[in-house]
């Protein structure tokens, strides 16, 4: 069965609303992201409001039922599924990613299949297809902030490449649907939805590319693993700004495929860079294409996502994150019916070439100038970002060959982007790791260049953490 959250992001410890499948009795657990590749059991619901369907506590659990009906499933119009409100059955909810699971049972509780039965005795999951159909991804804001980090899920892009409901923003050429420009959030998948069609990544198949578990949750539990604390937010807290205060943190994080960004995202994010904020990017493709979120109408409230162009104008993102897709590439393969579907998709052995081996993000890597590491794992790609032509005062550590027969055709690069000071204001350093990929070599201990990979992440994070930020100073002095 399906579901899906009524909002991107919620308050940790808060109410929660899901909407499910009409005609359906099932139960609900909550799980969580865990150090290891597995779902965490977290914990059961308190149902707050029922809305219309039909409740019972049965042997210590709730069982609900959904009242059957037919409701229009497009993607670019609310579902309007029942829907009903609850909370986390512990007191405990800090700020994270949880996944709602919802699995049907019988009258008395007992559950009808597998995912069902392992979730009622708490056992480990997995976030793949085909569990991955009955899980809802919760973002669950801090109630205040508590911690340095603010790590922004890329919600809209998860529900750019979501194809269920017949569309997304990419042309599905196995059902020869096309791309439309306008999708609802309120429907299911978006996290835990895939675009029908897309190839499977060669480098890790079990996940398709456009899914929480592909990358941002590789960096989750990397981020456990080294006890650093992150307050979560969807990147709609970043557009309306009313529950993500930036000024509160020390850092801003982007993992795995940042793509989409609405034109205040931008702006508030410019700002908190400029005011001594930092912005660590281990992502690819970042901020590339731009949309703006709406909300419908009070008679008919929808929370949809709208792409307003191929590309920001000039690729003029480059001027806030120092790089752009636009002077980098892709590869994903080519698309063939006649021999069964996508071919190619394996990409060449690219490597980032050591541009800078003395500056403090490369100290312990003992990497040297014109050393090439990341190639045997294709850490570059599957998109990777590049430098603009004319000097945008970005730092280059690592620069790729010409990216020769990819999309767009140019060079991979990571570094780092530091402006001048302006009026006393030294703005924050942001770190852009360039490529999409860069979590899955970070969790991958067999990976080549993973030792590499996990030292120059460790040392940006202690480099952004350890010292303090503008904002920080400023802080200290106005409280003296």
């Amino acid at each position: 069965m399906r579901l899906y959250p009524l909002a991107p992001a919620y308050d940790a410890g808060g109410i929660f609303e899901l909407a499910v499948e009409p005609g359906r009795r099932f139960s609900v657990a909550i799980y969580r992201q865990g150090i290891g590749e597995a779902l965490e059991f977290h914990c059961g619901i308190l149902v707050e409001d029922r809305g219309a369907m039909d409740c019972d506590s049965v042997s210590g659990q709730w069982v609900l039922t959904s009242p059957r009906g037919r409701t229009a499933t497009r993607c670019d119009a609310a579902w309007r599924w029942p829907s009903f409100r609850f909370r986390f059955d512990r007191a405990d909810a800090t700020s994270g990613v949880y996944v709602a699971v919802a699995y049907e049972v019988r009258a008395n509780g007992e559950p009808v299949r597998p995912l069902g039965r392992n979730c009622a005795a708490h056992e480990p999951l997995y976030g793949l297809p085909p569990d991955s159909r009955s899980m809802a991804m919760l973002v669950a804001r801090p109630p205040r902030p508590s911690a340095s980090v603010a790590y922004i899920v890329p919600v809209a892009t998860y529900q750019a490449y979501n194809s269920i409901g017949g569309g997304g923003f990419y042309h599905d050429p196995v059902r020869r649907k096309k791309p439309v420009t306008t999708v609802t959030l309120l429907r299911p998948g978006g996290g835990f939805g895939a675009q029908f069609g897309e190839p499977a990544d060669p480098y890790e198949p079990r996940s398709p590319r456009q899914q929480f578990p592909h990358w941002d949750a590789k960096f989750v539990r990397w981020l456990q693993a080294k006890n650093i604390a992150c307050d979560f937010y969807s990147d709609l807290d970043l557009d309306d700004g009313d529950r993500l205060d930036l000024t509160q943190y020390r850092c801003v994080l982007s993992v795995g495929h940042h793509e989409y960004w609405s034109g205040r995202m931008r702006d508030r994010m410019a700002g908190f860079i400029a005011n001594g904020g930092h912005y660590a990017i281990f992502s690819g493709n970042t901020c590339y294409r731009p949309i703006e979120f709406s909300r419908g109408s009070p008679h008919a409230p929808d929370l949809r996502v709208t792409r307003l162009a191929e590309n920001w104008p000039g690729h003029d993102e480059s001027d806030l994150i120092g790089l752009s897709y636009g002077y980098g590439g892709g590869w994903w393969g080519e698309w063939r019916l006649l021999r069964g579907g996508w071919i190619r998709r394996e990409r060449p052995a690219t490597g980032f070439r050591v541009e800078d081996a003395s500056h403090w993000a490369l100290a312990g890597t003992e990497l040297n100038n014109g050393d090439i590491f990341g190639a045997e794992d294709r850490l570059v790609g599957y998109e990777v970002d590049g430098l603009p032509p004319n000097p945008n005062g970005f730092h280059v550590l690592g620069m790729t060959s010409a990216l020769n027969g990819w999309d767009v055709g140019g060079r991979g690069v990571f570094g780092v982007l530091q402006r001048a000071a302006g009026r006393g204001v030294q703005p924050g350093i942001v770190f852009n790791a360039g490529t999409t990929d860069w979590a899955r070599v970070l969790m991958d201990p067999h990976a080549e260049s993973h030792a590499v990979v996990d030292r120059i992440t460790s040392n940006v994070f202690e480099r952004l953490l350890a010292n303090p930020s503008n904002r920080d100073r400023q802080s200290v002095t106005a409280q003296a």
